[in-house]
């Protein structure tokens, strides 16, 4: 076990990244003044409904509105006595931020609360058990339903993390007892308090990176600044050290100053002598395999298929580290070969399966286009870092 997570201020960044011992692996950069909203809990006051939109506006903090469907949120909850279910001018409501504001168009709020911890999601207004795809042992899933279903049957429902395999059924029914008795204290104080109050934050990106990358496979949690330590010990609570070589910064010690530069440069070298060749358009990313120096003098599948496969657990890493999303087309060397284009695509396969952003393969193209999509979580990295 040598790997470490390492977080550090860069420029105005929040820098995180986890090192195997070899490389950086894992990559999370925010800005530092960045204040999220998405996933913020407020209590919010109805300034507006619109009938022929079936949505209210509502406002959430001081200054801010909010859209709120009517359609999708049948079960709001409200904090003022009323005789009806119907949304109406004046209310007060438990809201959450769905979707965080897009040029013009206002932030989405939702009814349906969301408290997320390290094996699970605890999710109101949805009492259903869902798992992440990448659960497949179907005992393992029984068995923490049942566990879920005989303590919060009807209350609640959850959404099951990957990570939760890693854990005791004790240690994640802990967690979502946890989780309820928040749950449960967001209800009770808010029908106290006043509008535009924050009745629960999420945490910040590089606590949600280390909460979800502390594995067995780290060592320890690293950081040069103080702040962050002090929150670190709060969320994670062990394994946390405070880097103070004053020789010598982490940044410079991991070189994470060159590695963002060339998480930004179009061509990527691999170790055979090929190179990647990665360009972002306004409808999608395209990566394209070139042989390089690696081939040359040889020209048959066998040695295009060991680029391929390199190259294919190379560009699943660069999606990774600069936060692609959407669609992704992957044009490798040709083979002629139908087995070993076969085994390539399940390399490729194998390749993002590891991703935490939901990655779909969707299939190979006529002119041998490998066809990716990745859910949209946040901005990529050239964005953040523009």
């Amino acid at each position: 076990m040598s790997g470490r997570i390492i977080i550090t201020n860069y420029k105005e960044y929040h820098v995180a990244v986890k090192h195997d011992g070899k490389r950086i692996t894992e990559l999370d950069v925010s800005r530092a003044d960045e204040k999220s909203e998405l996933g913020n809990i407020y209590i919010g006051r109805v300034t507006d409904v619109v009938k022929n939109l079936n949505a209210a506006f509502i406002e959430y903090s001081k200054g801010k509105k909010g859209y709120f469907s009517l359609d999708d949120n049948k079960e709001a909850i409200f904090l003022n006595h009323k005789n009806t279910d119907k949304v109406c001018q004046g209310d007060t409501l438990l809201v959450r931020v769905s979707k965080a504001a897009v040029k013009t168009k206002d932030p989405v709020l939702s009814s349906k609360l969301e408290l997320a911890g390290e094996y699970v999601v605890l999710t109101s207004g949805d009492t259903r058990i869902s798992f992440s795809s990448k659960i497949k042992d179907d005992s393992i899933k029984k068995e923490i339903e049942e566990c879920l279903r005989n303590g919060y049957n009807g209350k609640v429902g959850f959404i099951v993390r990957t990570k939760a395999c890693l854990c005791s059924t004790d240690i994640l029914m802990a967690e979502a007892e946890k989780l309820f008795s928040r749950y449960s204290e967001i209800i009770e104080k808010a029908k106290y308090l006043t509008p535009y109050t924050k009745m629960y934050e999420t945490p910040k990106s590089y606590q949600i990176f280390a909460r979800d990358l502390f594995k067995d496979d780290v060592e320890e949690i690293v950081t040069d600044d103080e702040e962050i330590f002090e929150e670190l010990k709060q969320v994670i609570g062990k394994n946390i050290r405070l880097y103070d070589d004053r020789m010598i910064t982490l940044t410079k010690l991991y070189g994470i100053e060159s590695f963002l530069d060339k998480c930004l440069t179009q061509r990527v070298w691999l170790d055979s002598g090929a190179y990647l060749v990665i360009e972002h358009t306004e409808a999608l990313w395209v990566i394209d395999v070139n042989t390089g120096k690696c081939v040359k003098g040889k020209n048959n599948d066998k040695v295009f298929y060991k680029v391929n496969k390199e190259a294919a657990y190379e560009a699943a890493r660069q999606i990774r580290l600069r936060n692609m999303s959407g669609m992704i087309i992957i044009d490798f060397i040709n083979m002629k070969d139908k087995e070993l284009t076969d085994l390539l695509l399940e390399d490729v396969k194998q390749a993002v399966m590891n991703d935490p952003v939901k990655t779909t393969f969707v299939d190979i193209t006529k002119l041998g286009l490998v066809e990716l999509t990745r859910k949209k979580e946040r901005p990529p990295l050239h964005e953040i870092l523009k």
